[in-house]
């Protein structure tokens, strides 16, 4: 294994200077349809067609994008993930997960993941979105999808549901109604940590899986909205004990997708990859808004040089040639693929030290003070 540069080779932190923001290889895996799923290392792989849940992680970083230049750089594209989104609908209001090349759908119901992950990204765009007549559209697709918001089970799914409806109760949208469809998942979430955390495994699952940090993220959309201190409590926590894992002194080293980690198992090394270090970056970023301690804004600074060579293989990434990022690291070599899902978490990590991952505080529940006091470690 090589060894990772030192940080101030990849970037300096106290400047906070990062890779300028590029939308060459998102523009290129975007066609008149939407963005497509795979690359054939950094060409558009048509065989696998398109899926929800990358077109709604799209048009959240097409709409930060714009919020980030100023309106102009990202809005075209935001406009077709955001149509991606309305073909994607069934007449029922749930979203089917996988269109193939030829537009034809593979699936009837798509997974509980990509309905969350179409929530996130429709209740972004209502609250961020420069031009009225998406944020309407948005709403109209969010409007027919919100009796389902109670049946989702799935954990993340669950979380997902809670940022996108955190994020369209700070627009405006239904201010009335959507803290009680938010809250009942937030509960849940608190149900499976009282089932399964103690003080050496202060987690809500008996496994750490993909995408785990969302479910702290979710439960701090729901304390802005609430003000119950315990949402944040246990949020607070449950990051504390995945960064734990997560770190080696200052290098970010993922529990692998092959295998993950199992309570009172080994966890696995390899494959890590750009959505897991994504959602990191988020969830220190988000406990930073909520804690005020500079630790968390400093762990997401190490998260985000992961990306750039700070990792297992001392190999960047996030390629500067195409404007795309590596599908994942393997125990020899980079996945050489740059497509959707890694491209899009890498470009969602770089938007988050722009724009703040919670609302504005004031703007959900009165009374929430700018910086709370949630104890952090």
């Amino acid at each position: 294994m090589s060894t990772p540069r030192p940080m101030h080779q990849l970037y300096p932190p106290e400047s906070g200077e990062l890779p300028p923001l590029r939308l060459d290889h998102l523009r290129r895996m975007t066609d008149d349809t939407g963005i497509l799923q795979h690359a054939f290392y950094t060409a558009p792989d048509p065989h696998f067609g398109y899926a929800t849940d990358d077109n709604a992680r799209a048009l959240l970083v097409a709409v930060q994008s714009a919020q980030v230049t100023g309106g102009e750089d990202g809005i075209d594209l935001a406009w077709r993930y955001l149509s991606f989104l309305r073909y994607a609908q069934r007449p029922d209001g749930r979203f089917r997960t996988f269109l193939g090349y030829d537009r034809r759908w593979l699936d009837e119901v798509g997974s509980e993941d990509s309905q969350g992950r179409a929530v996130w990204g429709l209740g972004y765009a209502i609250s961020s979105a420069s031009q009225p007549g998406m944020v309407h559209s948005a709403e109209i697709l969010l409007e027919k999808f919100l009796p389902h918001i109670p049946g989702l089970s799935a954990p993340r799914a669950q979380a997902f549901a809670l940022i996108g409806l955190g994020w369209a109760t700070q627009g405006g949208y239904r201010r009335d109604q959507l803290p009680g469809l938010m809250l009942p998942l937030a509960d849940r979430l608190l149900e499976l940590w009282d089932a399964t955390a103690d003080d050496e495994w202060p987690w809500f699952e008996n496994i750490i899986a993909y995408s785990s940090p969302k479910l702290c993220e979710g439960l701090l959309h729901a304390y802005l909205v609430s003000g119950r201190p315990r949402y944040a409590e246990v949020a607070i926590r449950g990051l504390d004990f995945l960064l734990s894992l997560y770190f080696d002194g200052h290098m970010l080293d993922l529990i692998g997708q092959n295998g993950w980690y199992v309570r009172g198992g080994q966890r696995a090394v390899f494959d890590q990859q750009p959505v897991d270090a994504q959602a990191v970056i988020h969830g220190c970023m988000a406990a930073y808004q909520v804690t005020g301690d500079d630790a968390y804004l400093a762990r997401a600074y190490d998260a985000f040089a992961w990306f750039l060579g700070r990792n297992r293989l001392g190999q960047a990434l996030y390629d500067t040639n195409s404007g795309g990022c590596f599908d994942g690291i393997h125990p020899d070599r980079l996945n050489g693929n740059q497509g959707a899902e890694s491209t899009l978490s890498y470009l969602l990590s770089r938007l988050a030290f722009e724009l703040p991952m919670l609302p504005p505080r004031g703007n959900t529940t009165d009374g929430v003070c700018a910086l709370m006091a949630v104890p952090a470690r």
